[in-house]
């Protein structure tokens, strides 16, 4: 009875340490929800609990798709993906739409 006891305590412990984990630090969440690590990793979420994440703080990669946040203790879900490119948006050349113009003196002509 008491093997019994001790093999569901084992079984039981193993199932915990069965999701694998990886310790990480954010370099960065956009604006966009994407969780920029410092490793160059970069994972989506659609919980807006991580916009609220802070550069430097410590967080785990579990492999069922989730983060942790262990300086907030929150956790939230998350799917990986191909990180931002900085310099996307702010190329430093202006991009104008018909509504732009549409206001200017020429009658919204060129």
């Amino acid at each position: 009875m008491r093997t019994l006891g001790l093999l569901a305590t084992l079984v039981l412990v193993c199932s915990v340490c069965a999701i694998a984990q990886d310790a990480e630090t954010i370099d960065h969440v956009t604006e966009d929800n994407v969780i920029v690590l410092q490793n160059g990793q970069a994972y989506q979420s659609e919980d807006a609990t991580s916009l609220t994440w802070l550069p430097s703080e410590d967080v785990l990669i579990l492999d069922d798709d989730r983060i942790v946040n262990k300086d907030e203790d929150e956790t939230v879900d998350a799917t990986s993906t191909v990180a931002p490119d900085d310099n996307a948006e702010d190329d430093g050349i202006p991009t104008a739409t018909p509504d732009d113009d549409a206001d200017d003196d020429d009658g919204g002509n060129l």
